[in-house]
C-alpha cells in the first residue's frame, strides 16, 4: 500500500480497517502510517467514535421501529444511515480541523465571559505582629502590626499595583517597563520602578507618611499633584487638607519597627501611647487632666509595658493602671485595657 506525504488513505480503506476486514499486511501498514502521521491518528479516532455513534443510533432506531413502523422500515433506514455514514467519513478529514478550531474559540470566549478578569489575594497582620512577605514579582514587603495588603495573584498589563491599609516597608524588584504602585484608602498613591521605601497609612492617623531609603519615589495626591523625593526624605500627606509636605528624616528611625524597635523622637505622649497600643496589642485610654504636652525621646525593643510606663512616669506626673477585662456574651472577654492619666 503506497502513500505520499500529502495524501491520506482512502476512507473506504480506513473503514475496512476499523471493521477488521483488511489482511494483516494492509492492517499493519495502516497502523504504521497512523503512528507516523498525527492527522491520520486523529481521523481514525473520529471514525471510531462515528462508528460507535452509528451503532447506537441503529439500536435506538430499531427500538423505535419495533414500536411504530416495523422491521422492514428499520432495515431501510439502516441502509440509508450506512450511505450517510460513508459520505461523512469521506469529509471527516476535511472538516475536522476547522471544527476543532471553532470549538476552541467558542470555548475560550465562553469561559472568559464567566471568569473574573483578575484574582486578588490579601495578607493581614494582627496587632502586635510584624511579618515579611514575598509578592508575585519577587518584591518583598514587611507589614507592621494591624496592616492589610491586597494584591493580584499575577501582575499583568504592564503595572504592579497593590492596596495598603496600615504600614509597610517595600523592597521593590526593579523593572523599568512595569512601575510599582502602592494605593491607599485616602486616594494617595506611591509609584516607583525599583527602590526601598516605607509607607505609613493607618486609617486612624491624620496623615500618610512616605519615607524613602533607596532609589526614587513619586508620591501622587488625589488631585494628581506629584512630589518626587530622594533618599532620606519624607512626604507627609494631610488627609484633611490634601497638602503634601516634604522634609528630611532619619530613615533608620522611621523603619525601626521592622526589627521590633519603637523609636520616639520628640513625640507627644498621646502619640507614644497610640503606637504602644498597636505594638503590644492592648487598648490604652488616655486622660489628660492638665494642659501640658509631654514629649519623649526614647527607643524600646524588649521592654515590657510595665517597664515602659515606669520610664514615662519618671519624667511626668503620669499614673496608670490595668482595667479588669469585661465579660461579653458567649463567654468571651474584652481585650486587655490600660488607663493612663496625666495630671
Amino acid at each position: 500500500m503506497e502513500r505520499n506525504n500529502t495524501n491520506l488513505p482512502d476512507p473506504e480503506l480506513l473503514l475496512r480497517y476499523l471493521r477488521g476486514e483488511l489482511p494483516d499486511a494492509e492492517k499493519t501498514a495502516v497502523e504504521r502510517m497512523a503512528a507516523a502521521d498525527p492527522r491520520l491518528s486523529d481521523i481514525l479516532g473520529d471514525m471510531r467514535r462515528a462508528e460507535a455513534l452509528s451503532q447506537d443510533l441503529v439500536r435506538m432506531e430499531l427500538l423505535d421501529a419495533e414500536a411504530g413502523f416495523g422491521r422492514v422500515q428499520s432495515r431501510i433506514r439502516a441502509r440509508a444511515r450506512e450511505r450517510v455514514f460513508r459520505r461523512a467519513v469521506r469529509w471527516a478529514a476535511v472538516l475536522m480541523l476547522p471544527l476543532l478550531v471553532s470549538s476552541l474559540v467558542f470555548g475560550w470566549l465562553y469561559y472568559r465571559e464567566r471568569m473574573p478578569e483578575e484574582l486578588f489575594a490579601e495578607v493581614a497582620t494582627p496587632a502586635g505582629t510584624v511579618i515579611r512577605y514575598d509578592l508575585p514579582d519577587g518584591s518583598v514587603v514587611w507589614l507592621n502590626a494591624g496592616s492589610r495588603l491586597r494584591y493580584p495573584v499575577r501582575f499583568a498589563g504592564g503595572k504592579r499595583e497593590v492596596e495598603l491599609r496600615g504600614e509597610a516597608y517595600f523592597e521593590v524588584e526593579a523593572d523599568r517597563k512595569s512601575p510599582f504602585y502602592v494605593h491607599t484608602d485616602a486616594g494617595m498613591s506611591v509609584y516607583v520602578y525599583g527602590t526601598s521605601f516605607n509607607v505609613n497609612a493607618y486609617d486612624d492617623e491624620p496623615a500618610i507618611r512616605t519615607v524613602l531609603e533607596k532609589g526614587r519615589v513619586n508620591v501622587v495626591a488625589p488631585d494628581r499633584t506629584t512630589v518626587r523625593i530622594e533618599p532620606g526624605e519624607q512626604v507627609v500627606f494631610d488627609r484633611r487638607t490634601g497638602a503634601l509636605t516634604c522634609s528630611q528624616v532619619r530613615v533608620e528611625d522611621e523603619c525601626a519597627w521592622r526589627d521590633g524597635r519603637l523609636v520616639f523622637r520628640n513625640t507627644p505622649l498621646d502619640e507614644v501611647l497610640h503606637r504602644l497600643a498597636r505594638h503590644y496589642n492592648v487598648d490604652i485610654e488616655f486622660r489628660n487632666h492638665s494642659d501640658k504636652v509631654f514629649r519623649y525621646r526614647a527607643t524600646f525593643r524588649d521592654e515590657t509595658l510595665t517597664q515602659i510606663f515606669d520610664y514615662l512616669s519618671a519624667s511626668a506626673d503620669i499614673r496608670w493602671r490595668v482595667v479588669a477585662p469585661e465579660r461579653r456574651d458567649g463567654d468571651s472577654y474584652t481585650r486587655r485595657r490600660i488607663l493612663v492619666e496625666q495630671f
